[in-house]
């Protein structure tokens, strides 16, 4: 059996941060592939390393990245995380994680943390939603785009609702200027907090 720094230094950058955002939260689950998908672009979008290794691009759902998808498989393979879903660590894959907590920066541990608590209990619609207006240089080949487009005030809303976000978010998300989108907001009795 080979050593764990041994394991460590043959894994990908993509498959270090997977590992590493599976373990994130106490190991809570991640809802589903998009939400893997999306979550780890958006850790791509702060650590570099990470963004020129997972090389993300457009997609049917946005962003996507092939390597991902391949790297996760492979983790699977290797018996890193459960075949069955949700795709849980094993228990070598948990002390894999461990071992790379102690290899990274705490900022990047943060992000890894934030970003995952941040989507993953989001709909499939809000998570979308948030994707699409935040990045919208990838939602040329996305074939939800105009559903989560003519939904997006009430995305907005409910990320607003959920305090996922600011009201310039929530502005941008739902197409309406600050002003717009304040007077809405009190007609529907949710408070008002600026950033």
């Amino acid at each position: 059996m080979e050593s764990i720094d041994t394991i460590i230094d043959n894994l990908s950058m993509t498959q270090k941060f997977t590992i590493l955002l599976l373990h994130a939260n106490y190991n809570k689950s991640i809802r589903g592939k998009l939400w893997f998908q999306k979550i780890l672009f958006l850790i791509s979008q702060n650590i570099e390393e990470l963004k020129e290794d997972a090389d993300f691009e457009e997609d049917l759902m946005g962003p996507y990245s092939e390597t991902a998808a391949e790297e996760f498989e492979q983790l699977i393979l290797d018996r890193f995380i459960h075949k069955r879903f949700p795709n849980d660590l094993t228990s070598l894959g948990k002390t894999i994680a461990r071992n790379l907590e102690e290899k990274i920066s705490n900022e990047e541990i943060e992000i890894i943390i934030d970003m995952k608590k941040f989507l993953n209990d989001l709909t499939e619609d809000e998570l979308l939603g948030f994707i699409y207006f935040s990045y919208s240089e990838y939602t040329e080949e996305s074939i939800k785009f105009h559903k989560i487009k003519k939904n997006r005030l009430n995305i907005a809303i409910s990320l607003f609702r959920k305090n996922k976000i600011s009201l310039g978010k929530a502005s941008l998300i739902s197409g309406l200027d600050q002003e717009e989108l304040i007077k809405l907001l009190k007609q529907k009795g949710i408070k008002i907090y600026v950033e």
